[in-house]
């Protein structure tokens, strides 16, 4: 059984950005503090090729596919082995997709999918989940809040299923860096195997550890936390930013909202506010154009707020 008593421990996912993970035999490099050495976590690893394949070039093997019929859509990974549907039912092997590219369309029993390179959108349909995530209309809110950028440097504090994470790293890439904390290992497991698929593991680090006091990195650009608390992590947030840098935190009630933004204003964080985003989908027929009867409501309320570098 491993001890969480002498610090954090930081999982770094193997493999060049861009490839596809063993999600199910997922590998990790675990890396735990030595008692009485410098808090500071390490460097985080860089690849070779810090670029995922251009999304029209031909398939190669270990590549993630995305199959897209009239009735859904599907990922598999070429590894040479057979991918099974039951909907239509029917097998494919997925070596032949070898030098495939975009765009040809192959047939699984008698239903034609065209072959395509998942983007960020397609991940986050497919994502492995576990706990419970931030939706599109919510994250994309959030990394605009945020300031992100290519090169950015962002902590986050929870990781749940990584949908807040894959967005994030989806705008920062590729070259800045996001460290997520969870005191859940198999939260950051799940959100490890999840930013892999999505050739986003180079730029990401997750740590087994507490948001609000085991943060270590200086200078940051970002500071975003979904944890039941977020009040607590605002103390940290503060040490964690630079000047100017942004704040945001994702909770479900009303009181959660009220004590984060009270701890950032008597912390002297500027520009604190928050709402919530309601999204209406319309049925688009011809000369039959409505509302849809259910809209996606309250999912959850974003704080936000700016650090000015002093109280």
């Amino acid at each position: 059984m491993m001890s969480f008593i002498s610090g954090p421990f930081m999982f770094f996912p193997r493999g060049r950005v861009g490839t596809s993970p063993r999600v199910q035999r997922f590998p990790l490099h675990i890396y735990k503090r030595k008692r009485g050495a410098p808090r500071e976590a390490p460097k985080n690893k860089r690849y070779e090729n810090p670029f995922p394949p251009h999304m029209s070039d031909g398939f190669s093997m270990d590549d993630i596919v995305l199959l897209v019929g009239n009735s859904g859509s599907f990922m598999t990974k070429i590894d040479g082995g057979m991918f099974h549907m039951r909907s239509p039912r029917g097998a494919l092997d997925t070596g032949k997709l070898l030098g495939r590219s975009p765009g040809d369309t192959v047939k699984i029993g008698s239903v034609e999918f065209t072959l395509l390179r998942p983007d960020i959108l397609d991940h986050l349909e497919n994502l492995d989940r576990g706990a419970q995530i931030i939706l599109p209309k919510d994250s994309s809110r959030m990394v605009l809040e945020l300031g992100l950028s290519p090169g950015s440097r962002v902590v986050e504090g929870g990781a749940g299923s990584g949908a807040l994470s894959m967005a994030i790293l989806n705008a920062i890439s590729p070259d800045g860096e996001l460290v997520t904390y969870d005191i859940r290992k198999d939260h950051l497991e799940r959100t490890a195997g999840n930013v892999e698929r999505a050739g986003l593991s180079g730029i990401w680090k997750g740590v087994v550890g507490d948001v609000c006091i085991d943060v270590r990195e200086r200078g940051v650009d970002a500071f975003v936390v979904d944890i039941p608390n977020p009040e607590l992590a605002v103390d940290a947030a503060a040490s964690s930013l630079r000047a100017g840098g942004r704040f945001c935190s994702y909770v479900p009630t009303f009181n959660q909202m009220e004590r984060a933004a009270g701890a950032l204003r008597r912390k002297g964080f500027r520009n604190v506010g928050g709402f919530e985003l309601l999204e209406r989908g319309f049925s688009i027929k011809e000369g039959a154009t409505r509302p849809v009867t259910e809209i996606l409501a309250h999912t959850g309320f974003i704080v936000r707020a700016r650090w000015m570098g002093s109280p």
